[in-house]
């Protein structure tokens, strides 16, 4: 129920505050940290110059922000897709377990992160890329783009972040609450930034800094060709424009006096929108660029290159953090510790999986990635469907098969890409970008058939654990058979649930 409007230097602000909620907030225990979820759109673990860096001075507030805190080198995501990412982060709960396999609707029944907090006291705010389903998350307060159509057409103009955290944070500092913000820019999701963006309604403000082609460092997992070039170029822009963004959250943070106050958490939903990054299962789909900044707690400039976290933990981390005991387990579980720099037992491999996408372009993948390891499952992949999603629609892939013509290796990473294998293994010490798969079914007896096997028994007890789907398929992945059977079942099952969707879409006014 709206209660407020909030006019913000000609900025429409939507405040929405249900009476139960406000009567809880006035009650808000004290001391307790503030919480600020910074998370960016599609973008690489290694684009933040603390990472690595994708070009030159490309990220100095991230960068900053990795000086104040710990960096985790082996953070991932659980999925790399947009929505279903973002809500493992605020159910600690996998897909599977959460509802939200693809574009779909969380469980009703699911406890999210923000609605404990709104019940703890808590004032809770978003603004940026939207998670819609408000009776599940209780947001207290949410920022209403006034862009229309394509919603990524929006959302990244770094003053408007500015000018919604100094109400926020004022806000918070008037109720004498704590509270949790978590501010999502649409940055470097595609369509990239540069300035000379010709789409309708697309946002014009350019980042503080532009990159050309000569500047940027080329992925390895993708051939350095002139317009891969082109491409990352606009995508680095974009990256520095989300750093602009970073930067105004933090003064506007620094300026209202909880600086020394805020658990700052920041990271990508996952990997860029390139061939063999977003919507797979590789490395660089799921790794993650992690900072947590925590003055007092945290030793300025840790670095974690030991320990495997996961998305699925970060609920149940800033639970413990701000002293709320979760009424309903997670799959996640705390990494508090880490942060405090205590070594954790059991975090030497992560889980990840794909599934489809609204419904359409069913590829279902699982994974399981340690330190040295990974090895994926590829349901979907007969010789014969051809793997299409959005990271081949831009200026890198449409190059790849332009020079695979007349380049035997390109052609072969071009026909992997679109046809997979079953099964898939790689040396990550060796081979960090997944460029040789070493399952070779003629050959059970090489040097890797030790570490091939350790890793399907543990994606084998996980996927039993955690109630996966595909349990079935991955059991009978031998059979090709099998595979079609339960490829036949997986695809009209999500074609049926995104039309199951459709009146709740209608009632409420927005698409998953």
């Amino acid at each position: 129920m709206c209660i407020q409007f909030l006019k913000i230097l000609g900025v429409l602000c939507f405040i929405t505050l249900p009476f139960e909620a406000l009567s809880q907030q006035l009650v808000a225990p004290k001391n307790r940290p503030n919480i600020i979820l910074l998370v960016a759109d599609d973008m690489n673990w290694d684009s933040p110059g603390c990472f690595g860096g994708a070009a030159p001075e490309i990220t100095p507030n991230i960068d900053k922000l990795a000086k104040e805190g710990i960096r985790f080198f082996h953070a991932h995501v659980n999925i790399a897709i947009c929505t279903p990412s973002r809500s493992v982060m605020l159910t600690g709960l996998y897909p599977q377990n959460n509802g939200a396999q693809a574009f779909q609707r969380i469980l009703p029944n699911i406890k999210t992160l923000p609605n404990i907090l709104n019940e703890e006291g808590f004032l809770c705010g978003t603004i940026g890329k939207p998670l819609n389903q408000q009776e599940l998350f209780r947001w207290s307060v949410t920022y209403q783009w006034q862009g229309v159509g394509d919603e990524n057409m929006w959302g990244r103009d770094p003053k408007i972040y500015k000018q919604f955290c100094s109400s926020f944070f004022q806000m918070a500092k008037d109720s004498k609450q704590p509270f949790f913000l978590m501010a999502s820019s649409h940055d470097p999701h595609r369509p990239y930034g540069g300035g000379n963006n010709k789409k309708v309604n697309f946002e014009k403000v350019i980042s503080s800094k532009t990159f050309q082609s000569e500047e940027v460092v080329v992925p390895k997992f993708i051939p350095d060709l002139p317009d891969t070039r082109k491409e990352m170029a606009a995508y680095c822009s974009s990256v520095r424009r989300l750093d602009d963004m970073i930067g105004t959250v933090m003064d506007e943070l620094k300026d209202s006096g909880q600086y020394d106050n805020t658990i700052v958490m920041f990271l990508s939903d996952h990997g860029m929108s390139l061939p063999f990054a977003k919507t797979n299962c590789y490395v660089q789909s799921t790794k993650t660029p992690l900072i947590v900044r925590w003055p007092g707690h945290i030793s300025k400039g840790s670095i974690d290159k030991e320990h495997m976290v996961s998305t699925v933990d970060l609920m149940p981390t800033i639970l413990e953090a701000v002293g709320i005991a979760a009424d309903s387990p997670t799959d996640g579980r705390s990494f508090l510790s880490l942060l405090k720099g205590i070594p954790q037992e059991g975090r030497d491999v992560i889980f990840t999986q794909f599934n489809h996408v609204h419904g359409r372009n069913p590829y279902p993948m699982r994974s399981v990635i340690t330190k040295d390891h990974s090895y994926i499952f590829n349901a979907w992949s007969n010789g014969k469907r051809i793997y299409n999603a959005e990271p081949l629609a831009g200026l890198s892939f449409k190059a790849m098969k332009r020079a695979a013509k007349n380049d035997p290796l390109i052609r072969a990473r071009v026909d992997h890409l679109q046809h997979r294998t079953v099964e898939e293994f790689y040396d990550l010490k060796k081979d960090p970008n997944s460029l040789n798969n070493l399952i070779n079914p003629k050959d059970n007896d090489s040097e890797y058939s030790k570490a091939i096997t350790d890793l399907r028994k543990l994606l084998l007890d996980w996927m039993i654990k955690y109630k996966d789907p595909a349990l079935t398929a991955f059991k009978n992945r031998q059979s090709a058979e099998s595979l079609e059977k339960f490829m036949e079942e997986y695809t009209a099952q999500a074609r049926a649930e995104k039309e199951a969707l459709i009146p709740y879409e209608k009632a409420k006014g927005y698409r998953f």
